[in-house]
């Protein structure tokens, strides 16, 4: 029963909605299952005394090191409730890794989680494809006011005005002004994050499936199309990334998939003249565009905060340092995971964190050669890896659960080894 549950809890991931106990706090319901599911597998496990369902492996370790790092930070906060709100928000959705570990720690469990979250995944990009064609057939201006609606159902009240107030909704390419694919995510960025992620999963999925191979099909279609619709420039250099890191260690037959699928990217975004999708992309290496110098600014400031702060300057204090009088839900980050983190939480929480995405990497590989899963592991933390030197999506409650359930994932893939090495 607990198994079922947590398979419709990772196909509902995308459409989460949020509720709001006072006008000021938007408690996303993940949150809450999360936590849930935690206590329930806590008790469990004291009440049928299972001494192995905590295991103290090095993702573990680590996972409670960065949050204890995270907490220490509260000695330098400037702002201690948003320190608190931050430290209450990775709190609430950290746990879902000792959750996803537990299941996964089930071999036969590993394919069903994994399909389940591509099939969720995959109705979020059918929406997001048929939000993008609404545009051209009922007009822009309808689709974003149906869409702006939605949000304080999906999104929270308080959270929804902050992205009604900062849209990203729209992209301008050529003179031509288009709405991008995101369906009920807060914005293309992080809806491109969750997308970019699951595609190496669909293909595997796809490609070793001996039924459904062509559901597999259309959901790797359809999360690929949706990416590229998102307009998201870091997303497209992370899946070009994502196939070539997986290159050494896929099989023949595989590898001549990616090259073709690097290939393909490579010519929709170099090649094809006077695309929306090809400029979009070019506009990346302009150093000149705005959106870039933007970056390179909030790159500056961040070095300039982590040099004068090496502790950190606090959880949840990063937009204040900036601007002393902004408000807690202005979206001021660093465009950088890797700065966000250091500037917050301090030099040394960053090393944690870059030691978990080594660690990840090192068990996928460790896992195997000749699994496309675990190839896929290690394609999708490259696209979270290379996405992330331009976003951040540590306080998102799609992006960082399906991170977390991934890291589990790479743990138990150590325990499989081992079994199949006994």
């Amino acid at each position: 029963m607990f198994s079922r549950i947590f398979l419709i809890f990772c196909a509902f991931l995308p459409f989460q909605f949020a509720l709001n106990p006072t006008e000021e706090i938007d408690l996303a319901v993940v949150r809450m299952i999360v936590l849930l599911f935690f206590a329930a597998i806590v008790c469990l496990a004291i009440l049928e005394r299972k001494t192995d369902v905590f295991r103290k492996d090095k993702m573990s370790i680590l996972i409670v090191a960065f949050l204890l790092l995270a907490a220490i930070s509260f000695f330098f906060s400037q702002d201690i409730s948003r320190s608190l709100r931050k430290m209450l928000f990775l709190l609430s959705l950290f746990p879902v890794y000792f959750v996803a570990l537990f299941f996964f720690s089930q071999k036969e469990n590993t394919r069903k989680i994994l399909a389940a979250l591509v099939f969720g995944a995959s109705l979020a990009a059918f929406v997001a494809i048929v939000q993008f064609a609404a545009q051209f057939f009922v007009g822009i201006d309808s689709v974003y006011a149906f869409f702006a609606k939605q949000a304080s159902f999906f999104l929270g009240n308080s959270f929804s005005k902050t992205v009604l107030a900062h849209p990203s909704w729209l992209v301008n390419s050529s003179g031509i002004t288009y709405m991008r694919a995101f369906a009920f995510f807060p914005d293309p960025h992080m809806f491109s994050y969750y997308m970019g992620m699951l595609i190496p999963f669909s293909i595997a999925l796809w490609t070793t499936s001996s039924s459904y191979k062509k559901l597999f099909f259309v959901s790797s279609s359809l999360l690929i199309i949706a990416d590229i619709l998102s307009f998201t420039r870091g997303s497209y250099v992370a899946l070009i990334s994502g196939c070539l890191m997986a290159l050494p260690f896929a099989t023949k037959h595989a590898a001549k998939r990616l090259i073709f699928a690097a290939t393909f990217l490579s010519i929709l975004f170099f090649a094809i003249p006077h695309s929306p999708i090809s400029q979009r992309f070019a506009s990346s290496f302009n150093p000149d565009e705005g959106s870039n110098t933007e970056r390179m600014n909030n790159w500056q400031q961040a070095l300039s905060i982590i040099v004068a702060n090496p502790m950190g300057i606090g959880i949840g204090n990063y937009s204040l340092a900036i601007n002393p009088n902004v408000a807690y839900r202005t979206p001021i980050y660093a465009h950088n995971l890797y700065l966000d983190i250091a500037a917050e939480l301090g030099v040394a929480a960053v090393a944690i964190f870059i030691a978990i995405l080594y660690l990840t990497f090192s068990n996928f590989i460790k896992a195997g050669k000749e699994n496309a899963l675990f190839v896929a592991g290690i394609s999708s933390m490259t696209i979270f890896a290379v996405h992330s030197l331009v976003e951040t999506p540590l306080y998102s409650v799609h992006v960082l659960t399906l991170f977390l359930i991934i890291a589990a994932f790479a743990a138990a893939s150590q325990k499989y080894e081992k079994t199949a090495d006994n």
